[in-house]
């Protein structure tokens, strides 16, 4: 885990770096850029799901975090969350305004989240090619930023409910989640079984044999499945 969040930070760095000269907001210390609503387009807040049971976000708090625009523009240490039932990035601006950020203004977003037992990274990007009811919108987590990418699709929706026993209706948000795997410009959705992967290995079925072998290689464990695709990037896509 350690490694992967190594990885992502790495990734947004490369992508900041890449992004320098079309970058036209400066940085203020320690606070990192400031952003108002009107820099991004912006909207207010506005809480449309006070009688709604869970939450529309990915992380229901506000967490800091890195925020790349679609032209380029970059934005550090803003307290933001993502909308997952929108796509758009809701956030908290220089005069502690909260507001959104609408769809497709955002191409990637990198969330530093603090728990007891260190911090945790979660890297989402935009522009992938549209896939079953997800558009070039969509947010998707990235959980291997470089090379081959294993992405994960995350749609929040909002159903009714109702008790069997009183009769009383209720709303809720159902979460549902898909895997895909994009590599130059190609989106698979991922099969979570041996045959799927063994297709990607082309022309090393020994080594990919060898690695699930030795690793006794849970095709259900997303974990697994990542260290699957950095083993993969390493014999595709090597850094030298």
């Amino acid at each position: 885990m350690k490694k992967s969040l190594l990885s992502l930070i790495a990734f947004v760095m490369f992508v900041q770096s890449g992004m320098a000269q079309a970058n036209t907001i400066g940085t203020t210390g320690k606070w990192g850029s400031q952003i108002f609503l009107s820099d991004v387009n912006g909207r207010a807040f506005e809480n449309k799901y006070a009688d709604i049971t869970g939450s529309a976000y990915f992380l229901p708090d506000y967490k800091y975090s890195t925020i790349i625009m679609s032209d380029g523009r970059k934005y550090e240490n803003v307290r933001a969350k993502l909308n997952l039932v929108e796509h758009e990035v809701a956030f908290v601006d220089s005069k502690g305004q909260e507001g959104y950020i609408g769809k497709g203004l955002v191409s990637l977003i990198f969330f530093y989240d603090t728990t007891s037992t260190g911090v945790n990274g979660y890297m989402f990007r935009t522009g992938l090619p549209k896939t079953d009811n997800q558009s070039s919108l969509s947010f998707y987590q990235v959980l291997n930023p470089e090379g081959g990418q294993l992405v994960k699709s995350i749609n929040k929706t909002i159903e009714e409910r109702g008790n069997e026993l009183s009769g009383e209706k209720y709303k809720e948000f159902v979460t549902r989640e898909n895997l895909y795997f994009f590599e130059n410009g190609v989106m698979q959705r991922v099969k979570k079984e041996k045959a799927f992967f063994a297709g990607l290995f082309v022309g090393k079925q020994d080594e990919f044999n060898k690695f699930i072998s030795s690793n006794k290689f849970n095709f259900k464990d997303e974990h697994q499945l990542v260290l699957l695709l950095d083993y993969y990037n390493a014999l595709y896509h090597p850094k030298y």
